[in-house]
């Protein structure tokens, strides 16, 4: 159903219904487009393990063609105002989004969300090495820019380093949302015995080049995105 106007694209946003924690619902907004999130105040945090787990699977299902680039001055869809980068810490995690100055809420990237939620790690330059053997051009996963391996270790026009979905991260976020989400949900039960199948539905060189062998030569692609693809196959086979 059509939701708010995104302040990227200005296109209808996707209104998403999520089960709330402790109880009720609470309506997330999706751009497609933009690929962002719009969250009302405390939103986020106010997510249940099966909301969380159902926009993993939303972030997976809307991949355009085409990445939409959020402008540099966005207004708030709810009054107006500008919205302003913030820099933000969800544990030892550093993630960023677009908020409205007058506290109503804030848009944020699919790539910062995850990274909120501690999916995304940073690559350490000895699978940079390999990789590089593997595949020369990738996409920025934070912006959709490309990303030459043999000259950058970080995206040339958003600086944001080259990162994947931590296949370790992911199981461990499983489980806990399982165990989090068991009194109220208990049909996550099959997502936590299915948690320990991710690192190998998520092994890395064989995605890749199952990746690469279904796309046009030359084309880039993110390893976040490869991750997520995984993590979502065993989701959705729970």
């Amino acid at each position: 159903m059509p939701g708010l106007t995104c302040p990227g694209c200005r296109n209808p946003m996707q209104a998403l219904e999520l089960e709330r924690r402790p109880a009720g619902t609470l309506v997330v907004d999706l751009c497609e487009l933009c690929q962002a999130l719009w969250f009302d105040p405390m939103e986020s945090p106010q997510l249940s393990p099966q909301a969380t787990l159902e926009l993993f699977r939303a972030i997976n299902d809307a991949r355009p063609d085409v990445r939409t680039t959020l402008p540099q001055h966005m207004l708030c869809p709810r009054c107006d105002s500008p919205l302003a980068q913030t820099q933000d810490l969800q544990h030892t995690t550093r993630f960023s989004y677009y908020r409205c100055l007058r506290g109503h809420g804030r848009l944020t990237p699919f790539f910062q969300f995850l990274r909120e939620k501690d999916f995304i790690r940073p690559i350490p330059r000895e699978e940079l090495e390999r990789l590089k053997s593997l595949v020369r051009i990738i996409r920025c996963s934070s912006c959709g820019a490309p990303i030459d391996l043999a000259k950058s270790t970080a995206c040339e026009f958003c600086r944001a380093p080259i990162a994947i979905l931590d296949p370790e991260a992911a199981s461990l976020a499983v489980r806990e949302l399982t165990t989090a989400g068991a009194r109220v949900s208990p049909s996550l039960d099959d997502a936590g015995r299915a948690a320990a199948a991710i690192v190998a539905a998520a092994d890395f060189e064989r995605a890749l080049a199952r990746e690469q062998a279904e796309r046009q030569e030359g084309f880039a692609v993110d390893l976040v995105e490869i991750g997520l693809s995984a993590l979502a196959a065993v989701l959705t086979a729970r």
